[in-house]
């Protein structure tokens, strides 16, 4: 019995090593692009996929909140996707403030002006087609944003960098995604979302690195919130005036 444990707490290990490689080494962006043009029609309803709970609602929200959004602000969403924010920034800049939604996948962009600006009837929502670790624009933004970004933008770095250099002075840079878990209670399933990661293509574990990354740049400012059971989080920080 002992010799058929330990053989199976090795073969755990070893499968658990090969799944969490494979979710590191298929995050490409052809990988993604094929992703994201299959499902962008229908993309948004993946925020109700939680048996009765909505993690995600939660997470854009205190997001939201956590920013401080308030009317008449500009504010980038980049990696938006197909808008699933857009409702949460306008219900707070309204009309007087200006949005601009940034992703690599236009397809995704085509169901984000579809089913939100076009549904809506906004005028004040402008979207980019471009590399989120290239963005440039010509004046900084009060707030800028990512949801769920992180973990799939393959050069995630640098799209930190060119987030934080599009914050005005004042503004907030704000960032909410998957996380690793690391709740006791969670960590015999670990492997579990190991394998979430690889069929969604994406890298919780990028959590780490990213807060590291908030947390120099922002101080004092940084603020971190943990949400359903450590699996999300949003974070933000202000830039000095």
């Amino acid at each position: 019995m002992s010799r058929q444990f330990w053989f199976g707490i090795l073969c755990g290990l070893i499968l658990g090593g090969v799944v969490r490689q494979r979710k590191i080494a298929g995050l490409t962006q052809s990988r993604l692009d094929n992703y994201y043009r299959q499902r962008a029609k229908v993309y948004r309803y993946t925020d109700y996929l939680y048996l009765g709970q909505f993690p995600r609602i939660t997470m854009r929200t205190t997001l939201m909140e956590m920013a401080g959004l308030q009317p008449g602000h500009r504010v980038l969403d980049f990696a938006c996707g197909s808008g699933a924010n857009f409702p949460y920034i306008m219900e707070r800049i309204g009309s007087e403030g200006q949005l601009t939604g940034t992703d690599y996948s236009q397809e995704m962009l085509d169901a984000a002006h579809e089913q939100q600006v076009e549904a809506n009837g906004w005028k004040n929502v402008t979207l980019v087609q471009g590399d989120a670790a290239e963005m440039d624009f010509d004046r900084p933004f009060d707030a800028v944003i990512c949801t769920l970004g992180m973990a799939v933008i393959p050069r995630y770095e640098q799209a930190l960098e060119r987030a934080w250099s599009l914050v005005k002075p004042g503004g907030v840079l704000g960032i909410a995604d998957l996380a690793e878990s690391k709740r006791w209670y969670t960590l015999p399933i670990r492997f579990l979302t190991d394998l979430i990661d690889v069929a969604i293509i994406a890298d919780s574990s990028r959590s780490v690195p990213v807060n590291e990354w908030l947390a120099r740049q922002g101080g004092d400012s940084y603020r971190y919130e943990e949400i359903f059971h450590g699996y999300f989080y949003a974070a933000t920080i202000r830039k000095p005036e």
